[in-house]
């Protein structure tokens, strides 16, 4: 890193992942965590980074501690039988700061636009029902979407249009509670002007995607805006088969840095599953695994039980026929009977559990 880049990044300084070949920028007090995109590796120093220019812009952490634990707790709260590294302390333990990349493009369109919009309008009907005494007529309103042809010019820039900084952009946002990946769950009016000190103790994933390699999916964003602003001009509510032709400004890229926290927890196999946390909302999202060996644990000691009362049962039962008394041996087989249905039910929940979460 140049002294320039230096100066403009602070003290923080570059490593990888040779798992999964992401790049990071971590501050010196980190050592050499765990590679927070696939936690397969751990971080290894590297000489520079291919891309290592700083951002314009950082949508700081907001989530507060309190909300932050109780978002934590409410996402474990379902888990059966949970692994022994998935605990709230844990967690926290875990927790490391992560900011990841995402450009914002600012661009501008000459062109012309078609599109059929829909209008809504009521059709009155009516509906004839019997109440049980009498035939009623019941008043009906239906809307309806007229469609017609719409076409016009447009000239107009567009600000702020997201568009992916790395590959895993996509399955990012979603973790982090996007409907839709196109629409980052983060309120990008909130960014602060970069500094290194807003960074905190935070590490940085660098960009692995081009400006350029962006704009694809900025003109999309673009055409998405465009297409709302033209069905509004015309007063429609709805629109379909939108096309623009048009021709596009050099568009001006920034670079913003989303803020996430990220946590683990290992499985019965010792593989470590990562947990995000949208740093601004408090969204909690990961994959979330029962153990089957404490589900295993639980029906072995359940069955253990249900021998243990079969046993003390039969000498209940000889005791019994001596004394003519079997109400105490009849009661023990009961419940021996009810252990022996308990059982099993540890091992079908934790594994119908984590085929429930499979299948999401």
């Amino acid at each position: 890193m140049t002294n320039e880049l230096a100066d403009a990044w602070g003290a923080m300084h570059p490593a990888h992942c040779k798992n999964c070949h992401a790049a990071f920028l971590v501050p010196p007090q980190a050592g050499a965590p765990n590679c927070p995109n696939c936690f397969a590796a751990r971080l290894e120093p590297m000489p520079a980074l291919q891309a290592d220019a700083p951002p314009e812009l950082v949508i700081p952490f907001s989530v507060s501690d309190a909300t932050l634990n109780a978002n934590l707790e409410r996402w474990l709260r379902e888990i059966p039988f949970k692994p022994a590294s998935l605990n709230l302390r844990a967690l926290q333990k875990n927790l490391v700061r992560v900011f990841l990349p995402m450009y914002l493009a600012d661009a501008r369109a000459y062109g012309t636009w078609t599109s059929q919009m829909g209008f809504d309008y009521l059709v009155a009907s009516s509906e004839e029902r019997f109440d049980g005494t009498n035939w009623v007529t019941q008043r009906l309103n239906e809307t309806r979407v007229r469609w017609e042809p719409r076409a016009g010019e447009l000239t107009r820039a567009y600000e702020n249009l997201p568009a992916p900084a790395s590959e895993a952009h996509a399955r990012w946002m979603i973790a982090l509670g996007a409907a839709d990946w196109r629409e980052p769950p983060f309120d990008s009016l909130r960014a602060l002007a970069f500094a290194p000190d807003t960074l905190g103790n935070a590490i940085v994933q660098a960009p692995d995607l081009a400006p350029n390699a962006a704009w694809q999916f900025a003109r999309a964003q673009l055409e998405r805006r465009a297409a709302r602003e033209c069905e509004t001009a015309a007063n429609a509510q709805h629109h379909e088969k939108f096309e623009l032709r048009a021709a596009y400004g050099e568009p001006r890229w920034t670079l913003l840095l989303l803020p996430t926290y990220v946590t683990s927890y290992s499985d019965d196999g010792g593989k470590w599953i990562p947990v995000r946390v949208n740093g601004q909302s408090g969204f909690v999202n990961g994959i979330k695994r029962a153990s089957m060996q404490r589900a295993h644990s639980w029906s072995i000691a359940l069955g253990a039980a249900a021998l243990g009362a079969f046993l003390l049962a039969a000498l209940l039962g000889v005791a019994g026929a001596l004394y003519d008394a079997f109400l105490p041996a009849l009661f023990v087989l009961g419940v021996t009977f009810l252990l022996c249905l308990a059982a099993p039910v540890p091992l079908l929940l934790a594994w119908q559990f984590n085929r429930q979460q499979a299948a999401k």
